[in-house]
């Protein structure tokens, strides 16, 4: 799996620096064929006067009654002309100019074309190595698996994110309630394989806070895309509480860090929602995407892509899908920032 998410990684990130250029060149087309048309247009202006003078030279010339003022007339033809070949010089070089740049927007969006078909392959083969670690897992603790898909149902059920995390919180401090019971009772009856069973099923399940926790050595954004907003800008609602991204259409969106799922769904208006439990307390919380690679349960690395943002084609920022990242301590939300 992440062997899958590092290549699929470099190759958004040269379909995000390849589309930052051709937007650049279709800037610069269209500042240089708005000056095209202002240059043209104010050379238009003397060109009645240049074709009379190119059809009826001599008419045209001797108009005037009086010798002087005709060549006082020539002397401003002169300099007219001269000033016209230079216009029409620059409006030649900048027609060249704009020819090579629609050229250039033409190839550079027939590469992009040919990265998105190469970075659809690749998710393809990303989703299939998914659902082989996903199985594997799965078959090897089935027992913990069952715990957190119960967690995960009853934070499905939550108000909000803070009672969410406090939901699965209380279901698995639940089942692991419920095996010491288990393993104390077995005990008591002398029965050591029910005990060792139903301990190594605390372990199991524990594990997740038992993570490396967090890490700024290794700061690396969990999507490729422009930051909307960070930690503690102001927005609608107060202070921003974690940080927003916006990302290019269905952009890998990778685990900040090692850890076991604790949520994998819809939730409420937040999309497709992860809850990471990076250990030691922390959690990283992401939602806005469109579609999860993971599910209740797994255990991840660090750079793993645990989903994909939605499918978007408009253009500007309304409406475009964004990615919410929210660290939290415990029920306290923190600044990710050194993290990301």
């Amino acid at each position: 799996m992440l062997k899958a998410s590092q290549t699929l990684q470099t190759t958004e990130k040269k379909s995000v620096l390849l589309a930052e250029q051709i937007e650049d060149f279709k800037k610069k087309i269209a500042l240089l064929d708005q000056k095209l048309q202002e240059e043209s247009k104010h050379f238009s202006k003397f060109l009645p006067v240049m074709e009379r003078l190119s059809l009826y030279p001599t008419d045209t010339l001797l108009a005037a009654p009086q010798s002087s003022r005709s060549t006082l007339g020539l002397s401003v033809i002169k300099g007219i002309s001269a000033q016209l070949e230079q216009k029409a010089q620059l409006i030649k070089k900048h027609k060249t100019e704009l020819d090579e740049l629609k050229n250039k927007l033409t190839e550079e969006t027939k590469k992009l074309e040919a990265l998105h078909k190469e970075q659809e392959q690749q998710r393809n083969q990303l989703a299939k190595a998914t659902e082989e670690a996903r199985a594997i897992q799965k078959r090897s603790a089935s027992a913990a698996f069952k715990v957190s898909q119960d967690a995960a149902q009853a934070a499905a059920k939550a108000s909000n994110i803070n009672d969410a995390i406090r939901k699965i919180t209380a279901s698995r401090q639940a089942a692991e309630n419920r095996l010491r019971a288990e393993a104390l009772a077995a005990e008591r009856l002398k029965n050591q394989a029910k005990a060792e069973s139903a301990r190594k099923e605390i372990k199991t399940i524990t594990q997740s806070n038992d993570g490396p926790g967090l890490s700024s050595n290794s700061k690396e954004a969990p999507v490729a895309g422009r930051v909307v907003s960070l930690w503690g800008s102001s927005t609608d609602t107060g202070p921003a509480q974690g940080t927003t991204y916006a990302p290019q259409s269905m952009a890998s969106v990778r685990a900040p860090c090692n850890g076991q799922i604790e949520f994998a769904s819809p939730f409420r208006g937040y999309g497709q929602m992860v809850i990471l439990n990076c250990g030691k307390n922390y959690r990283f919380v992401l939602a806005g995407m469109g579609a999860l690679n993971v599910g209740v349960g797994q255990s991840i690395s660090k750079g793993v892509a645990i989903g994909r943002m939605p499918v978007w084609s408009g253009g500007g920022n309304t409406g475009r899908p964004t990615l919410f990242v929210q660290l939290r301590h415990g029920e306290r939300a923190i600044n990710p920032s050194p993290f990301l």
